[in-house]
């Protein structure tokens, strides 16, 4: 069964459904997206990923990539974006019409670029980014009321829990690795670096380990998005205890 017999089959199941409680994620990255339709109870009841570059294609034509699922009644729809152009800013001194100011302290912005923000009040911190305006005119038009949400503002409110402990946090991606270490609770680390092979993944996390003098007796190391390099965790696990 093609996706769209699929996608037919769910719209069916969900318009006939007395209670619509379902929610759509969508994932986005350069080279593709990733949309996952789950249930109330946190069920994956469909998914989709399609490989395009969603990062040099037109707003019109993103628009239609994407316009399928939106015909649908959700729940919640939540969207991450991932973008290697990113800066966190303490909260008390950031400013929304200065975004882009404090972003072009680390990167040099494109006039293509569109700038975001999403504010973490767990960790007194904000999280500034960019993205491509086409691929932002794009979202904003089939999603107008939605925030979109950077890869490391999802790690932080989502996957990281705020309580004092050492732990390594390193989420995987195609070609990048973003790591995040927090030292008895408090954040000391957040970068991202480019990796080809499981031996320069395995070599950053092992540098920063020793840059920032981590015990990894006493410190948690949790792996994210490595289901499908199993040899990523493989490696690393005969330096560190990998915890998940």
């Amino acid at each position: 069964m093609n996706f769209l017999s699929k996608f037919a089959k769910l719209k069916h199941y969900m318009e006939n459904t007395v209670e619509n409680a379902y929610n759509l994620s969508i994932r986005i990255s350069s080279d593709g997206f990733s949309l996952f339709v789950n249930d109330k109870y946190g069920l994956q009841i469909s998914s989709k990923t399609l490989t395009v570059p969603m990062f040099s294609l037109p707003a019109e034509e993103l628009v239609k990539l994407l316009s399928i699922e939106t015909q649908l009644n959700y729940q919640n729809i939540r969207i991450v974006c991932e973008s290697d152009i990113y800066l966190f800013v303490p909260e008390p001194v950031f400013k929304p019409e200065e975004a882009s100011v404090f972003l072009n302290f680390q990167h040099n912005l494109q006039k293509s670029d569109s700038v975001i923000y999403n504010t973490i009040p767990t960790w007194n911190t904000v999280n500034v980014f960019a993205i491509p305006s086409t691929l932002h005119q794009a979202i904003a038009e089939l999603f107008p009321k939605l925030k979109i949400e950077h890869q490391m503002s999802y790690l932080l409110t989502d996957k990281i829990k705020f309580q004092q402990e050492n732990s390594l946090h390193v989420w995987s991606r195609p070609r990048m690795q973003d790591i995040v270490i927090l030292k008895e609770g408090r954040l000391q680390l957040m970068n991202s670096y480019s990796y080809q092979t499981s031996e320069d993944f395995c070599y950053h996390t092992l540098n920063v380990i020793e840059q920032l003098s981590v015990d990894t007796e006493k410190c948690n190391v949790y792996l994210y998005n490595t289901e499908q390099k199993p040899e990523l965790a493989k490696l690393l696990n005969n330096y560190v205890t990998v915890i998940s």
